[in-house]
């Protein structure tokens, strides 16, 4: 298998011929875990993905590198599903026109983006001109950028704040990074007065967000070349497509040191000097306006525990989240305090936490310039699993866990080498959440010290995973920040009568006696057993008059039975569940709202312009009828119209069900490096919406290499469909019932779905087995008698 796959020296020079103007770039995988030769390649070749676990380095490579390339190893294999789509970007087409992909904003939308928040915010955002691109400062060439930082902070609160600087795309082709950044800043924008967490972060901290880092080398990216450094001519020829430096090693700690080349054509040229570049001298120069100087330019001084603020430079692909420092394996002088917070942040995406070095050596860095000369602490993230990662991988995984990243850190930047010593809090409730002042307040939440990424770092001689602890007590404040002059805490109760463990259910009963009528912010933070206390949030308490507040309440059943529903009722932007019983109560302000009622299995049901008046009880129940089922296949009888690309088929002796289902790999086990599909009939979803996926599935994969993809096109009858993931699943052992909601089925003609596997160069399992495929749907075409569009029970 291996051999087929192996690119030989006459290829690679055939290759090479023929792209001496403008080479193929290919994807390949090298087995080893040779030290040097990581090194060497991250030397020439600028980026790698280094899996320690597996003994695998991936990285992408021009033709003449991969000659290099196997002067030094045979073990060198194509990974060729990566690099149809690596060639697909690096094709000539722009970005926009490529499907799938046009999720990502250009270096314009990114800076309209800006533009649009600054307009509809202006207390909550401004941008600011910090400097040039190398285009803009040189004449008779394009006129190039300015580099614009986005500043987010509610204005009207004054004062020093704890500040987050956040830089994105300082490598041009890796786009997925800016678009992370840009949707944090509209979370953050679109959720003050609306979610507390982002109001209390906007309220008490600044963010500092240069969307794009690179804008120069964004734009030739954005014409289809894997463009990483800036464009400057002066280095490898002025129309050469390996011109510029590399920003990331132009930064001036360390600057020249291992892991930049001082080669102008190679993808890590770390520039004529330290600074040179007109890019890294108005990010260094911003920086240190913004952070005050805690530690000298040594690596042994630490700065104060004291110290506030957090600098992360965000990149792709590796899965990876690093901090100094990147040229030495000596630990930084506030190791533990980084690797700590680092360590959190890699429980929110599943990255591996680790010193930069233990990846490879890098010097000329940006965190390591941050760290090194200001002493905040400084992170790399490295997104995702490719450069040019598809946008339903992006808006499925890649976005929600490091947004999700982010906003942990935001919480932290008062004292972010103390505060993730200490536990989280999460799941904050306050019942009811507006009240007559003198009402008590039902306030729970959950306090957990157990999410910390305990992967062990590579490198030789890094310490082994710091310890979490119980969680010893829990108290909440209300207005103020627990570290604000003049906040008092009420202690919180575990509710299960004790804190002994490292992750506590607490409530309290909080008195709205003495607030004034509005909204507050009531902040909850817990305590371990060592006495480390961990970040705040928060939850909003809003006080009004009696005559104010409407009460609306109801129960919502079966249609056909009458049976209590768990529904969800979203009113207004408040949501609620109905307890076992089906009911549900909610106080309101008067006016006018619309109602959503949902429940598993039912059709939607919408009330607009709902009138609520002060000081009433108003009742509303809800009879949601079953949705109608739209395709369906048990796998017992007859195939009902799937397409079954060859391994897939039928079986009946995939473990732990006794009943045929559909495998991928019915004789064994997959095979390495194939995509294979069973792809659903043709479906015309017309005049349905609401429209649910469930099935069962056991996933026995390589885990977190090879995938069981779901995906769903609505274009299916065309030419080329196109298709979008809808969720992916590895590494499992067990049978489970999955859902997925298919909102972009909503009244389509032409629905196809398909069940993928996708694997890599090694390693295969047992296989991907699907069984119980159901679709049901509402809308108006199930307003009348259940129609069933495509039933196959074959029992």
């Amino acid at each position: 298998m291996r051999s087929s796959l192996v690119v030989g020296l006459s290829l690679a020079l055939a290759a090479l011929s023929a792209s001496a103007a403008s080479p193929t770039p290919q994807v390949v995988t090298v087995h080893t875990r040779d030290q040097a030769l990581i090194q060497q390649m991250a030397d020439r070749l600028g980026h790698l993905r280094v899996d320690a676990k597996k003994g695998t380095v991936t990285t992408e490579i021009n033709p003449e590198d991969l000659i290099w390339l196997r002067t030094q190893t045979s073990e060198v294999l194509v990974e060729k599903e990566a690099t149809e789509l690596l060639q697909l970007q690096t094709s000539g087409r722009s970005l926009k026109t490529i499907p799938g992909y046009a999720c990502y904003r250009t270096v314009e939308e990114t800076l309209g983006a800006i533009d649009t928040l600054v307009a509809a915010h202006p207390n909550l955002a401004s941008k600011i001109d910090i400097g040039n691109s190398w285009e803009k400062v040189t004449s008779g060439g394009d006129p190039g950028y300015d580099l614009v930082v986005l500043k987010l902070t509610n204005s009207a609160i004054t004062g020093t704040k704890p500040k987050m600087f956040s830089m994105t795309a300082i490598h041009a082709r890796e786009y997925t990074t800016a678009e992370l950044n840009t949707r944090f800043a509209e979370w953050l924008v679109n959720g003050y007065g609306v979610d507390p967490e982002a109001t209390w972060l906007l309220d008490h901290n600044e963010f500092h967000l240069l969307l794009q880092s690179n804008p120069d080398g964004r734009k030739k990216a954005e014409t289809g070349l894997s463009w990483r450094k800036n464009t400057n001519t002066a280095y490898c020829g002025a129309t050469s497509n390996s011109r510029g430096a590399d920003l990331n090693r132009n930064y001036p700690f360390h600057w020249g040191g291992p892991g930049a080349s001082s080669s102008a054509c190679n993808e890590t040229y770390r520039g004529a000097s330290a600074g040179s570049e007109p890019e890294t001298q108005a990010v260094v120069a911003y920086v240190n306006s913004i952070f005050p100087d805690l530690r000298p330019d040594d690596t042994t001084t630490p700065a104060p525990d004291t110290t506030q603020g957090v600098f992360f430079d965000i990149h792709s692909f590796s899965q990876l989240v690093l901090w100094p420092w990147g040229d030495t394996t000596t630990l930084a002088p506030n190791a533990s305090g980084l690797e700590i917070l680092g360590r959190r942040i890699g429980w929110f995406n599943g990255y591996d936490p680790q010193q930069s070095v233990g990846l490879y050596a890098t010097s000329g860095t940006t965190d390591d310039t941050a760290y090194g000369q200001l002493g905040v602490p400084a992170y790399t993230i490295e997104l995702g699993v490719a450069f040019f990662e598809n946008c339903d991988t992006f808006e499925s995984a890649t976005y929600p866990h490091n947004v999700d990243a982010l906003r942990y850190t935001a919480r932290t930047l008062s004292a972010p080498y103390k505060l993730p010593f200490g536990p989280d809090a999460l799941e904050i409730t306050a019942t009811p959440d507006l009240v007559v002042a003198g009402d008590t307040v039902r306030v729970t939440a959950r306090v957990d010290d157990s999410r910390l990424n305990r992967t062990p770092q590579p490198q030789t001689g890094a310490p082994p995973p710091p310890n979490t602890q119980n969680v010893a007590s829990a108290r909440v404040f209300v207005d103020r920040l627990p570290w604000e002059g003049g906040a008092t805490p009420q202690a919180m109760t575990a509710s299960d009568g004790g804190f002994n463990s490292g992750t506590e259910a607490v409530h309290a009963d909080l008195s709205t006696t003495g607030l004034s009528s509005g909204r507050h912010l009531v902040y909850v933070q817990g305590v371990d057993a060592n006495g480390d206390a961990g970040p705040p949030n928060a939850v909003f308490v809003e006080v009004a008059q009696a005559n104010e507040i409407a009460t609306l309440h109801g129960v919502v059943r079966d249609a056909n039975t009458s049976a209590p529903l768990a529904a969800t009722i979203t009113i207004g932007t408040s949501t609620l569940q109905a307890d076992g019983s089906g009911n549900y109560t909610k106080r309101l302000r008067a006016g006018t709202v619309d109602i959503e009622v949902s429940a598993p299995g039912h059709m939607t049901e919408r009330l607009t312009g709902v009138n609520l008046t002060g000081g009433a009880d108003i009742v509303r129940n809800f009879s949601l009828a079953p949705n109608c089922t739209v395709f369906s296949d048990n796998v017992e009888g007859a195939n009902p119209g799937w397409t079954v690309q060859s391994p897939w088929g039928t079986s009946t002796t995939v473990g732990g069900n006794a009943t045929k289902v559909w495998t991928d790999s019915p004789a064994g086990s997959y095979a390495n490096n194939v995509t294979t599909s069973l792809t659903s009939p043709l479906i015309n979803f017309t005049g349905y919406a609401d429209a649910v996926l469930s099935f069962d599935q056991k996933c026995v994969t390589e885990a977190d290499y090879d995938y069981g993809i779901v995906e769903i096109s609505t274009n299916a009858n065309a030419g080329s469909p196109t298709w979008s993931e809808l969720g992916r699943c590895d590494g499992e052992s067990a049978w489970r019932s999955t859902t997925v909601a298919l909102p972009s089925a909503t009244n389509q003609a032409a629905v196809k779905l398909r069940f993928r596997l996708t694997s890599d160069t090694s390693q295969t399992a047992e296989g991907w087995s699907i069984d119980n495929v159901r679709i049901e749907a509402g809308g108006d075409a199930c307003r009348g008698p259940a129609d069933v569009l495509f039933e196959n029970d074959f029992e």
